[in-house]
């Protein structure tokens, strides 16, 4: 039997389209400012929104006949007709936002004209008009939601915790913030303030506020012009890169939308650019001819259509290029493939014949037993940096396949020469210079280190699982500033920290201090830097996947070890080398990358063309 549904359940519907969480209110009710012309806004929330949202402007207000009529559903003041939806320069458009919160909150509006002495108050409860009357209050308007879902029981229950939903609204306030550099936005929490924005009109200022003086620094404009699109904006230099596109926004418009397209582009602009894992903070807006994008796709708003994706794609990705080959300073080269055939990375020696594993950059499996499986494993496993040789690839995943074989006694004896060589020293503070009878050996001082650290690392996790990792207090403690968002992540995942061997304090704001780090044996190199990747990690999820607990403690070995260009004392060389030969695998660090390289006598004697 068909029936039509009454106004609260149509509208009851309709919220569950538009309105998922305290997010998605304070996103209509700001974008409603917006669209009213104010230029400060000020957002307060409680219990991260669930319990009351408040939202003022000094916009243009309402009349009283339009206080009451906006919680109708479908009732507009942005269009007229559906032509008008290819014309769109107006946030809102749709009508059914306040009809929608409404139907599942408790509301109550204040509102008054710029140049009138009164104002009006409106009070909704679960889509019914309690109260209208005339009231006193300042000019713009003034909306209360208190008790989200508090008639939805069913939707209440998929609300996250209070620190989560804090976050969620703090990401939103961010990109509105950037879209909008020149409005000022508030962001208070229990009567803290959060975010604060100076609408100043000044982009670079906006991201200062919200992203920090180091990403800032690092930003050189993007300004290019693809007949139609025109590309504006700030992206970050490699020099500072992150482990996720969180800080990647992505304006249509001055509207935050997420693209499929627009990813892709940034992504292949990127590449050789950026490490492989790494990407550039971003902000970014395209302007295009309204009626060449569709933003009536989705019904939160955040999916538009292009009319030609190709032209999206091209504008973006040479808009990219341009701005980061216009931004480095950096000449890049490449070794010739020649050099690389003459070097062979040290390997366990097998009773049976050992594998084959010379590579053909011409015809890649023409000599590999292994053929297409080292193909795939080398992509999937050990490509952590693109650059990296293919030949040095397919080594690496061969003798890792041998280490996982090798016999514990064959490969101390095997490694025991080291213990014994002559060491020479150091070279552009990176590299240890070992020589050994006829044997010239070459170890990366970082991938060695990390290596080391990350075996002990995952020794202590196996053998405590779910427990602490041994700490050591640092001399001095170290501060990070983070987002908004990051913090309410910080704040809610510090037992997570605190198993990994971080002990971290709240420090302000928007600033945790760190106490103690996971205990390597000695200083660890860069505490900052590996809370950084840890917090990436929690915003892409892999923080939580047991099956991920390696690439976490890659990282904070990686963060922990000595670095390139880092001075080592003989003792500190010497016993780096002594700790090498006692690891499991001391051929590759967890990256896959090979840290120990050796060349013969007769390999110096060819380059210096000795013997042909």
């Amino acid at each position: 039997m068909i029936q039509i549904l009454d106004t609260i359940t149509a509208n009851g519907i309709a919220a569950g389209e538009v309105i998922e969480r305290p997010a998605s209110v304070v996103k209509e009710l700001i974008e409603n400012s917006l669209d009213a012309g104010a230029s400060i806004i000020n957002c307060d929330i409680e219990q991260g929104g669930i319990k009351r949202i408040l939202i003022s402007d000094n916009g243009c207000g309402m009349t009283p006949e339009d206080a009451v009529l906006a919680f109708e559903r479908h009732a507009t003041s942005k269009l007229n007709k559906i032509s008008d939806l290819e014309h769109l320069t107006t946030m809102g458009f749709r009508g059914e936002a306040l009809a929608s919160i409404a139907a599942v909150a408790k509301v109550n509006l204040h509102t008054r004209q710029i140049g009138q002495e009164q104002g009006f108050e409106v009070i909704v409860e679960g889509g019914k008009l309690i109260k209208s009357q005339i009231v006193g209050c300042p000019e713009g308007t003034q909306i209360e939601i208190r008790d989200l879902f508090y008639n939805v029981p069913a939707r209440y229950k998929f609300l996250k915790r209070d620190q989560t939903e804090q976050g969620y609204i703090a990401d939103l306030l961010t990109r509105l913030a950037l879209a909008r550099s020149d409005v000022s936005f508030r962001l208070t929490s229990n009567q803290n303030n959060l975010l604060h924005t100076p609408g100043n009109n000044n982009l670079l200022s906006t991201i200062y506020v919200l992203f920090g003086k180091e990403t800032t620094e690092a930003m050189v404009e993007v300004d290019y012009f693809f007949e139609p699109v025109k590309l504006s904006g700030y992206i970050t230099t490699p020099q500072v890169s992150r482990g996720n596109r969180s800080r990647q926004i992505v304006l249509v418009n001055g509207r935050s939308i997420a693209s499929r397209i627009v990813s892709a582009a940034i992504t292949e602009a990127c590449k050789t650019w950026f490490m492989k894992g790494k990407f550039p903070s971003l902000v970014i807006n395209l302007e295009i001819p309204l009626n060449l994008v569709d933003i009536n796709v989705h019904p939160q708003k955040t999916e538009v259509r292009f009319w030609d994706e190709q032209i999206v794609f091209r504008a973006v990705y040479h808009g990219i290029r341009e701005a980061l080959e216009s931004g480095s300073t950096v000449i890049k080269g490449e070794i010739s493939s020649s050099f690389y055939d003459s070097i062979t990375p040290v390997s366990v020696k097998f009773k049976e014949t050992p594998l084959d594993y010379s590579f053909d950059e011409k015809k890649p499996h023409a000599n590999n037993p292994l053929k297409e499986t080292i193909t795939q494993a080398t992509k999937q496993k050990y490509n952590a940096d693109e650059r990296i040789h293919p030949a040095e690839q397919a080594r690496a995943f061969i003798m890792h396949q041998q280490t996982d074989q090798a016999d514990p006694e064959a490969r101390q004896t095997e490694l025991s020469y080291l213990k014994d060589s002559r060491l020479i020293g150091q070279v552009f503070q990176t590299y240890l210079l070992l020589e050994h009878e006829n044997r010239f050996i070459i170890i990366d001082q970082h991938a060695a280190h990390e290596r080391i650290i990350y075996e002990q690392l995952h020794d202590q996790y196996m053998k405590n699982k779910n427990q602490l990792l041994n700490k050591q207090i640092l001399l001095q403690n170290e501060t990070l500033e983070l987002t908004t968002h990051e913090m309410a992540l910080v704040e809610e995942n510090l037992a997570e920290f605190d198993r990994l061997g971080f002990e971290i304090g709240l420090f302000g704001n928007n600033t945790i201090i760190i106490r103690t780090v996971p205990d390597t044996g000695k200083k660890f190199s860069n505490p900052v830097s590996a809370v950084k990747s840890l917090i990436d990690s929690i915003l892409d999820q892999s923080f939580f996947q047991e099956d991920k607990h390696d690439e976490l403690l890659y990282t904070v070995a990686c963060k922990a070890a000595v670095k390139a260009h880092d001075n080592l004392s003989y003792n500190e060389m010497k016993k780096l080398i002594s700790d090498l030969t006692e690891l499991v695998n001391p051929y590759h660090c967890p990256h896959g990358r090979p840290l120990i390289i050796e060349l013969r006598q007769t390999d110096l004697e060819k380059l210096f063309k000795r013997i042909v």
